[in-house]
């Protein structure tokens, strides 16, 4: 991965842990046999693998060890675990969100694409301030009126990330529902409308919006919602990110992805094209403007 591409702590400390567990494979070693020699004991262990836990830089050297690595090996790894100690912006906001969002922030932070299959509401990466709002005022009973703002800047710093040198790329299927379920008044509907053509204008190909509209029936991923997010380096395979009412899972069963990649690349392909989504999105936000 090259020192300009796009990246987080969250993603650096996904991809330290998958290097260190090949290094373990290699040696044939298992879990315990680790935890013996370094301290490091499964569950632990396990966390760090999997990215959630992070490392010390003597707790490394200590697994180094064990796992007899070259010393550019060594400095390499140094590096990448010196980057998951960098301070990301969503720090500020833990004490409001369980652990497997705040993960998916960083994961999001560090994505290179991200297919979002979306059948009632506008996702967050492409909500207006006043839309994000509404939707949060509208959520679980127990938000906090006091947490409110806080919430609605997590939503809005996430969309910096469609900004800059190395954008994220974004294709995004809109459920026709979504275009039309009035979230906040008529003014706050019309104004998210007008922000999609804005950032569709505006974007330069890195955001495509396609829109599924009522009248095209039937199709793979009808009756759910889906998020995949992919990664530049080819150590990360995809992650899916599921999400009800009030809670969210990570997925990274490779079955389970395989087929939710093919199910949107067909509803992606089934959908309105770029042209007549745009057109759709204009012709939904004119009549809002006339009602």
């Amino acid at each position: 991965m090259g020192d300009d591409a796009p990246t987080s702590s969250t993603v650096q400390a996904w991809e330290l842990g998958l290097r260190l567990r090949e290094h373990r494979e290699r040696l044939g070693l298992t879990a315990a046999a680790v935890g013996r020699s370094t301290g490091i004991g499964g569950t632990n262990l396990s966390a760090i693998e999997s990215g959630k836990r992070r490392l010390t830089a003597a707790k490394l050297a200590d697994l180094a060890d064990a796992y007899e690595l070259p010393d550019p090996e060594r400095a390499d790894l140094e590096a990448v675990r010196a980057r998951t100690e960098r301070r990301e912006w969503w720090y500020d906001y833990t004490r409001l969100y369980p652990d497997e969002f705040l993960r998916l922030l960083g994961l999001e932070a560090g994505a290179d694409k991200v297919f979002e299959y979306a059948p009632d509401i506008i996702p967050g990466l492409l909500q207006t301030a006043d839309y994000a709002r509404a939707v949060v005022r509208a959520g679980t009973p127990y938000i906090r009126p006091v947490d409110v703002d806080p919430r609605l800047r997590t939503r809005l710093a996430r969309q910096g990330r469609l900004d800059g040198d190395h954008p994220l790329r974004l294709d995004v299927v809109l459920g026709e529902a979504a275009l039309r379920q009035r979230v906040g008044d008529p003014g706050v509907m019309r104004a998210q409308l007008g922000h999609l053509l804005e950032v569709l204008d505006r974007k330069g190909g890195h955001v495509r919006v396609r829109v599924m509209p009522f009248a095209a029936g039937a199709h793979p991923l009808l009756g759910s919602a889906l998020k995949i997010l992919s990664f530049r380096s080819t150590r990360l395979g995809d992650l899916i990110y599921q999400e009800t009412a009030i809670s969210g899972v990570l997925v990274d069963k490779r079955q389970v992805i395989l087929e939710s990649t093919a199910s949107f690349a067909e509803t992606f392909d089934r959908a309105l094209g770029d042209r007549d989504s745009r057109e759709f999105i204009d012709a939904v936000y004119h009549e809002m403007e006339r009602s």
